[in-house]
């Protein structure tokens, strides 16, 4: 038994998913860091001129200078060299001198800081931008190798919602992570640092309460990653439906519709806003509670070093507490940053989890086409004791189903809605492997075969023509890659179109519209036609081309597809026997499995299934 193409579960990613994220960072890893080394520039420059800022009421309210003497280099001494620092820069007799020293460092370190800063987001806007770029690139990519079956059990508004918006989730997790991940961190490290350098004792009083704002940092996290999982489902469906009114507009309007659907797109959308609410108000707690934390400690602090520096024997002296404070609260911004950071990056994981469900999902094994790899066709393709069930179902739709097809016969299939014709001609490009037995042209199975260089075999024109929001000259040479100019307009003038195409307004160079909106059913079929005729492919596939189209439509076409078969082997499928009565064999399937095959003569004469259905369709006039 051959073994379809199967789909990977999504994964339940967990920790390892942000780190996924960032290995698209990995091309753009010079411009991360520059954008490293200007973030410390930054927080030197912010740390510099906090630092001194508490010397700014020094110089107001001390007038007199002391001299201070130059103290021993240790670990244990870094307060006083730093301060010693500071006192070098600013020393002079004069205290507005003074004053104006202080303050002019203050203005050149928080301006080196800026200009940094500014560079910096740049630089990291430059890596964003491209990595996300990179990433729906990839999304999009992977998501064409994908076999039918994806197609099959997932909406297609879904897979556009993943694309776009939560690529855009991810987007936006990178833009406002990446800048500050680095430099936060930094700065919560140098101010935690610095406070050290002041007073080891309370900072370690500071650092109990750290826990329980990281706690609920992490709560938080967790919540928001959750509800932003829900709203991005509940996009997706309203995509769904967005995607699925507007492709069936014609309808909505036929049948007055509108107001229903209007109702089915305000229900959605009510889903949607419901959520994004949820998810903003637990996002919203993260920083008023951490302020209230904030304010607490620093109070508290404020309170009990107060007391330590009245006190007559404190090591700790105003100017010391002053700093210590001013620290201690410019201290919780990046804290406060941080728990934004960790709700961008839980809200840009819910969405990754979706983008990498796509790409993780399992693709056709697809190579680039090489003529090599084509396969030989010379003589035969033979279906033999194949069965097929469409994967998740039970119900077998083809059953030990066994012919042939000769080089250069046209051979049709015929039977009621559902008896499987459609489903045989699916297999021969491989859309689905079989479930049992083999398909094999010239006595290679298919299965073994490279799938670009299998479908290089066949051509399609199918009832539903595919069309594309592009010139009739690209709809016509797409596929056929360096097409010559009188390539596809011989092409055209084969299939009959070439007569309409000489009245649009800009004629080859015309637009037509999303699926050849712009075009009647026929026009777009012998536009189908065409592009068949321009590939020239050895083996065609004709699904009910003609079913939906009036007589004359019918008339041109027809003879389109006429000359479009002469040469090649073809596979028919027509509700309409008057367009397979000259077929080489027709094969008569029921409930999938193959009742009867002959030519029309012989088959009328057996009297049975065929002759039952040209006695319906024949009785009255066509039409």
């Amino acid at each position: 038994m051959l073994k379809p193409v199967q789909e990977k579960p999504r994964t339940q990613y967990k920790g390892k998913l942000y780190a996924r994220m960032l290995g698209y960072v990995k091309p753009y890893f010079p411009l991360l860091a520059i954008s490293i080394i200007l973030s410390l520039f930054v927080v030197a420059a912010e740390a510099i001129s906090v630092w001194v800022m508490a010397s700014l009421l020094k110089e107001i309210f001390i007038s007199e200078v002391k001299e201070i003497a130059r103290p021993e280099f240790s670990l244990n001494n870094l307060n006083q060299i730093l301060k010693y620092w500071v006192y070098l820069f600013t020393r002079d007799e004069n205290p507005v001198a003074r004053l104006s020293k202080v303050c002019l460092i203050i203005i050149v370190s928080y301006s080196t800081k800026n200009v940094f800063s500014y560079t910096k987001s740049l630089i990291m806007g430059i890596v964003n931008l491209n990595v996300v770029k990179d990433l729906r690139n990839s999304t999009y990519n992977h998501a064409l190798t994908l076999p039918i079956t994806y197609f099959d059990r997932n909406k297609s508004g879904e897979t556009l919602s993943i694309i776009l918006n939560d690529v855009a989730k991810v987007n936006t997790a990178l833009a406002n992570t990446f800048n500050r991940l680095i430099t936060e961190p930094l700065r919560l490290i140098t101010f935690w640092g610095l406070l050290f350098v002041i007073s080891a004792k309370l900072t370690m009083v500071v650092f109990l309460v750290y826990p329980l704002l990281g706690y609920a940092i992490a709560q938080i996290g967790k919540t928001v990653r959750r509800r932003s999982k829900r709203v991005m489902e509940y996009l997706a469906g309203l995509v769904s439906v967005l995607h699925e009114t507007v492709n069936g507009v014609r309808a909505v309007k036929m049948f007055n519709m509108n107001e229903v659907e209007s109702r089915k797109f305000a229900s959605e959308n009510e889903k949607v806003t419901r959520s994004m609410f949820k998810n903003m108000w637990i996002s919203s707690l993260n920083s008023p509670l951490i302020e209230l934390l904030g304010i607490i400690v620093a109070t508290s602090l404020l309170w009990y070093g107060g007391k330590e520096v009245l006190s007559p024997n404190s090591s700790l002296g105003a100017e010391d507490f002053v700093r210590f404070i001013i620290l201690l609260m410019i201290s919780y911004q990046p804290i406060k940053a941080l728990g934004g950071i960790n709700n961008a990056i839980q809200g840009g994981m819910a969405g990754a989890e979706r983008v990498f469900g796509i790409i993780d999902t399992e693709s056709e094994p697809l190579l680039s086409f090489r003529p090599e790899h084509v396969p030989h066709f010379n003589r035969t393709i033979a279906f033999s004791n194949v069965c097929f069930t469409y994967p998740q179902t039970e119900e077998e739709v083809l059953h030990d189903m066994s012919f042939t097809v000769d080089k250069g016969e046209i051979v049709a299939l015929v039977g009621s809605s559902g008896a499987g014709k459609s489903t045989i001609l699916d297999l021969l490009p491989r859309f689905y492997d079989v479930s049992q037995g083999s398909i094999v042209v010239d006595g290679h199975n298919i299965a073994d075969c490279d799938l670009v260089g299998l479908r290089h075999l066949f051509g399609i024109v199918a009832q539903k023509t595919i069309l594309f929001n592009d010139t009739v000259y690209n709809n016509i040479a797409y596929g056929v890659e360096h097409a010559h100019a009188q390539e596809v307009v011989a092409a055209a003038q084969a299939a009959n179109a070439l007569e309409f195409i000489e009245k649009l307004p800009r004629k080859m160079d015309t637009l037509i519209g999303e699926n050849g909106i712009m075009l009647s059913g026929g026009q777009c079929q012998r536009l189908s036609i065409a592009r068949a005729l321009l590939k020239n492919p050895p083996i065609l596939i004709l699904d009910e081309a003609t079913s939906s189209l009036d007589t004359e439509s019918e008339r041109l076409v027809q003879a389109a597809i006429n000359k479009l078969m002469q040469n090649r082997t073809v596979l028919v499928v027509a509700h309409r026997l008057s367009t397979v009565r000259h077929a080489d064999k027709i094969i008569v399937l029921e409930d999938g499995e193959i009742i009867e095959q002959g030519t029309h003569d012989e088959l009328l004469r057996l009297n049975n299934r065929y002759k039952y259905f040209y006695d319906i369709q024949f009785s009255r006039p066509e039409g």
